[in-house]
């Protein structure tokens, strides 16, 4: 049986494995880390099909559920939306939804906008070469999500630090459950603080008029907090190198203006797919997928990178094209009823960072020791753990007094 996930081969792009896979056998029978059986599906078609399937229950105590170790099986996580199916995800996201609509998130551009512009400032204050993680990348993705949910940003080291832990499959049950406690015990501490005395937050709101038990406010603001400064830090490092390894890429960037930005974000996304592992699910009952009967009770991995890589679906996958026309049509934030939340929040993020930074530091260049990128290959999300760089002739920002 094939050993997944398997190694790459490039830092950059899925393992070749899964293209085989993918045209040999698309629903193929896979074994996860801790020993456990899956049927891995690689295609296009049949992982957005059964991404909407209402027999695939995101439920990770469910004993067929395929554990990889990742973050979403540890409690609270695997209590919060993500973790849950039919009408009780449907009353989380019913609530929390609203906090992440296109006018939400078009309401937030002005701050939006000066993260950015302070996380351009810190680079110019500090040392060069800078590590572009460190520096930019998780200070934008953790003061946006402490902005829309009301933590302080002096909070960031310890929810940054958890969340390393809590998505590294070489940690230990145990020290992924500390991980948790240390994160639920911030957010605990918030949301005590607004039962309290409300402020203008996503956390007051839940508390005040959500109609939640404090529990399911904390669980759902640890997953916010965890899942939504992490996967925007890891896109926006991917991203950034990306566009500066190839100098013409990231000038047709800057030159695309807001909308051709727009849409090489959704290429950037297809193109890096960074949930490495894939969605795992259970079936609840026996579904047919291409030439195969996956029985009930059994796990199910819906292989995102690979699906994201079809060429039936995309032409010449492996290429980035950040003109693309149909590259929206990813799967890199899932689909149907457990699509990411924060989506649109993520791509106005990444759209805005990665101007921001292109266009204030038009010298902006990867170090030499950042052309082999360290990925982080036992990861949840893939992602960069440093990216060193240079740069000159810095460009005044926005007054952001």
């Amino acid at each position: 049986m094939n050993r997944y996930p398997a190694e790459r081969s490039c830092p950059l792009r899925p393992p070749p494995e899964y293209a085989r896979w993918r045209e040999e056998a698309p629903v193929t029978p896979v074994v996860l880390p801790g020993g456990r059986p899956a049927w891995l599906v690689t295609r296009y078609d049949d992982v957005r099909r059964l991404l909407r399937h209402p027999a695939l229950s995101s439920d990770s105590t469910h004993p067929g559920y395929p554990a990889f170790g990742s973050a979403v099986e540890v409690p609270p996580l695997s209590r919060s939306l993500i973790g849950l199916d039919g009408a009780a995800h449907e009353r989380l996201r019913r609530v929390l939804g609203a906090e992440f609509s296109v006018p939400a998130v078009a309401r937030m551009q002005p701050e939006l906008d000066r993260i950015v512009d302070r996380a351009v400032d810190g680079l110019l204050a500090g040392p060069v070469p800078a590590d572009l993680v460190e520096r930019f990348a998780l200070p934008v993705a953790s003061r946006t999500i402490c902005h829309v949910i009301g933590l302080g940003y002096e909070s960031h080291e310890v929810f940054e630090h958890n969340t390393h832990v809590l998505t590294d499959g070489t940690r230990s049950a145990g020290q992924k459950a500390a991980a948790s406690a240390a994160i639920t015990a911030l957010v605990a501490d918030l949301v005590g603080d607004r039962r309290r005395r409300a402020r203008d937050d996503l956390a007051s709101r839940l508390v005040t008029t959500g109609g939640l038990t404090d529990e399911e406010v904390v669980d759902n603001l640890v997953l916010l907090v965890a899942a939504g400064h992490d996967t925007s830090a890891n896109m926006l490092a991917l991203s950034a190198w990306t566009l500066l390894d190839d100098p013409a890429a990231g000038a047709d960037f800057l030159a695309a203006g807001p909308q051709g930005q727009q849409n090489a974000v959704e290429e950037l996304l297809r193109f890096h797919s960074i949930i490495q592992l894939g969605l795992a699910r259970v079936a609840t009952a026996d579904i047919e997928v291409g030439d195969r009967i996956v029985r009930a009770g059994e796990g199910v991995v819906l292989g995102l990178p690979a699906a994201n890589a079809d060429p039936r679906r995309f032409t010449e996958p492996d290429t980035l094209d950040l003109a693309r026309a149909d590259a929206r049509r990813h799967l890199a934030f899932g689909f149907g009823p457990h699509q990411c939340l924060g989506h649109y929040l993520a791509r106005t993020t990444l759209r805005t960072a990665l101007a921001g930074l292109l266009g204030r530091l038009p010298g902006l260049r990867l170090a030499d020791e950042a052309r082999a990128p360290q990925i982080k290959d036992s990861m949840d999300f893939h992602g960069l753990h440093r990216l060193p760089v240079h740069w000159e002739t810095p460009v005044e920002g926005r007054d952001t007094a």
